[in-house]
Parts: C-alpha cells; sequence; structure tokens
C-alpha cells in the first residue's frame, strides 16, 4: 500500500485519538493499534515487465477487476478521509480540549455543552472507524492484487530476473544510507551534456557495482532534466533506477520480469485487522447504548451537527 496514505492517515488517527483521549473506553488506543498495524505492513511489491509480455502471459486480464476494485475503495476511502477531517476540525474548534476525563458519558445533570461534546465524539468515533474499515478493505483487495502479481513467478516460459533486481534494490538502498551518513564526502561528478549520456554512465556504474556513484549521478540528472526519464526530487531514486537498469537490459526482447517486493503472506494480518475491527465497532456500540440507557436527549439536542 503506497506509503503516503499509510502515513496521512495514521496521522490522522493519532491526531483523532489525541483528541478523544487515550482512555476513551480503550476506542482511542484500539484505533492507534490498527492504523499500526496497517502501516507496519511490508511495502508495495513493484512488477518489472514489457507490455507484449503482459497481454501474453494472461497477466493484464487478470489484474483488471482488481485494478478497478482498488479504485473504488480508494475513492470511497477519500471521501471518508475527508469527511472525518473536517468533523474533526469542527469538535477542535467547538469544543476545548475534548474529552477530559477520557470517558464518553451523557448524564442528565451534564451542562448542554457537555452533551453535545460527547455526541460529537461518539460521530468522530463512528467517522473514524468506518474510514477504519474502509483503509481495510482496500488493503484486502490489495492483498489479492498481490497474489495474483506472485502467480507469474510459476510461468516457466518467461524468464525471472526478481533475484537479480531484489539484491540490486537492496544494494541501493545501502549506497543511499552511506550517502545520507556522510553527506559531506563528494566526488567530483561529470556535467552531461545529453540523457543518452546520462543513462549510458548510469548503466556502467550499476553494472560495476559503483552504486553510490549511481544515486550521485541520478540525482544530478534530475537536476539536470527534472521531471524527464529520471523523474523529480520527490520520486524514490532506488526506484528509478530499477526501472532504468530494468528497460535496457530487457531492451529489444520480451518474456522477461522481475517482481520485486516481499513474498510474505497477508492472510495472517488481514485476519487480525478485522477482528479489531469488530472489536472497535462492538466498544462504539456499547458507548451508544450507554448514552441512550443514561441520557435521552431531546430532539433538538439530536438533531443538531457541527
Amino acid at each position: 500500500m503506497p506509503v503516503n496514505i499509510q502515513k496521512r492517515f495514521c496521522f490522522l488517527t493519532c491526531d483523532a485519538a489525541s483528541y478523544l483521549g487515550d482512555n476513551l473506553r480503550g476506542i482511542g488506543s484500539k484505533f492507534v493499534r490498527s492504523s499500526q498495524m496497517l502501516t507496519s505492513c511490508s511495502e508495495c511489491p513493484t512488477l518489472f515487465v514489457d507490455a507484449e509480455t503482459l497481454l501474453s502471459c494472461g497477466l493484464l486480464e487478470k489484474l483488471k477487476f482488481s485494478v478497478l476494485e482498488l479504485q473504488e475503495y480508494l475513492d470511497t476511502y477519500n471521501n471518508r478521509k475527508e469527511a472525518t477531517l473536517s468533523w474533526l476540525a469542527n469538535c477542535k474548534a467547538t469544543f476545548a480540549g475534548g474529552s477530559r476525563d477520557g470517558v464518553i458519558t451523557c448524564q442528565p445533570g451534564d451542562s448542554e455543552e457537555k452533551q453535545m461534546e460527547s455526541l460529537a465524539q461518539l460521530e468522530l468515533c463512528q467517522r473514524l472507524y468506518k474510514l477504519h474499515f474502509q483503509l481495510l478493505l482496500l488493503f484486502q483487495s490489495y492483498c489479492k492484487l498481490i497474489g495474483q502479481v506472485h502467480e507469474v513467478s510459476s510461468m516457466p516460459e518467461l524468464l525471472n530476473m526478481s533475484r537479480e533486481l531484489s539484491e540490486l534494490k537492496k544494494n541501493l538502498k545501502d549506497a543511499t544510507a552511506a550517502i545520507a551518513a556522510d553527506p559531506l564526502t563528494t566526488e567530483s561528478e561529470p556535467t552531461f551534456n545529453s540523457t543518452e549520456a546520462a543513462i549510458q554512465s548510469i548503466l556502467e556504474c550499476l553494472k560495476n557495482n559503483e552504486l553510490v556513484k549511481a544515486v550521485r549521478q541520478i540525482r544530478e540528472c534530475r537536476i539536470l532534466w527534472p521531471n524527464d526519464i529520471f523523474g523529480s526530487s520527490s520520486d524514490d531514486e532506488v526506484q528509478t533506477l530499477l526501472n532504468i537498469y530494468f528497460r535496457h537490459q530487457t531492451l529489444g526482447q520480451t518474456g522477461t520480469y522481475a517482481l520485486v517486493g516481499s513474498n510474505q503472506s497477508l492472510t495472517e494480518i488481514c485476519t487480525k485487522l478485522m477482528e479489531l475491527n469488530i472489536e472497535i465497532r462492538d466498544m462504539i456500540r456499547r458507548a451508544q447504548s450507554y448514552r441512550v440507557n443514561t441520557f435521552l436527549p431531546d430532539s433538538s439536542i439530536s438533531g443538531t451537527s457541527l
């Protein structure tokens, strides 16, 4: 699952849990745990394959439905995320500091403001739950897509470069870490006159295992030709280098693929996430039941929205 979605989701969850209070019948901490489980999942595997091979092995047809399903879940997730963000912002603006004691209550003697705050907090929990459940659906669909992609590895007629690119990816990450650890160490880098010359130089570095030099060169190319084949500064430079390497290693031929990423089965974490979502749903229902049984607000209060 894309890292940017995970990060924003985790930030929103922690922000909402902080507003609600960590001891809010345990709901806040459960939401945080759910987000941590999702964000701890392995990174998205990458499939390297040419268009002709993608068609000939039948993978394109297999992926069509899963991609459409993913897009539908993602659109709904984004809508629910915006609704949750808006509600949280309104809660913060309307009520000072959120829950004081970390418990949702609506007692008969409470002030109207306290009653409204409790109702608003319960609504926030409901919206956050729907958001978490939608991301779970997105995650399950994503896992199904990964499973379909992994089926490619069972096709003997294809040339598998997965191990070669996986090793290159690991070493490139080590190279970027080495540069980050010693940023003051520089070397004389050529200023390329053309993209063709730059690509040829980068390929030579990758083939000769001069990976630190290759990373530095891709960074220089992004300055010289922003948003070109080298990508922008916000793109993953390791991924860009892998794209260049695979494209030119398989130039003029078909039937080659590489699947780079975790082969870990994600069934177990899907099951745990579903169990946690059910637990959160039941906690919210109990909190709602407690509110109804202890205090029945009049229609003017229950019908008010932020």
